[in-house]
């Protein structure tokens, strides 16, 4: 590739950090990550040794590792929550059974 600042051929390699481009004034969780990941894809990126600057092309936004805990989270989540609901209508069920069972042998004044 050519340097698009002084013309020269520059040096091809990676950046393997897992760096972001943050823009001035703004937190650095609203940054452009350069690597896909936690150990993701490092992109290649070119050196101009003459000007000593860097192109980096910026990656397709993957699914992290993050971003994919918090949906394994989200889908154990929803499945305890439909588990919590079986087990509470099964309880009440047990619970009405017990008492119709129940009914006949408790003297009338204490129900």
């Amino acid at each position: 590739m050519d340097c698009p600042f002084c013309g020269k051929e520059m040096k091809e390699g990676t950046i393997p950090s897992g760096a972001k481009w943050v823009e001035d004034g703004l937190d650095a969780w609203e940054g452009i990550p350069l690597t896909v990941g936690i150990f993701g894809t490092t992109p290649k990126s070119f050196y101009c040794p003459d000007c000593r600057r860097i192109v980096l092309p910026v990656p397709e936004k993957e699914e992290g590792v993050l971003d994919k805990m918090k949906q394994r989270l989200g889908e154990a989540s929803e499945k305890l929550g439909a588990a919590r609901e079986q087990w509470e209508a099964h309880r009440a069920q047990e619970k009405e059974e017990k008492r119709k069972k129940n009914f006949g042998t408790k003297d009338p004044w204490e129900l």
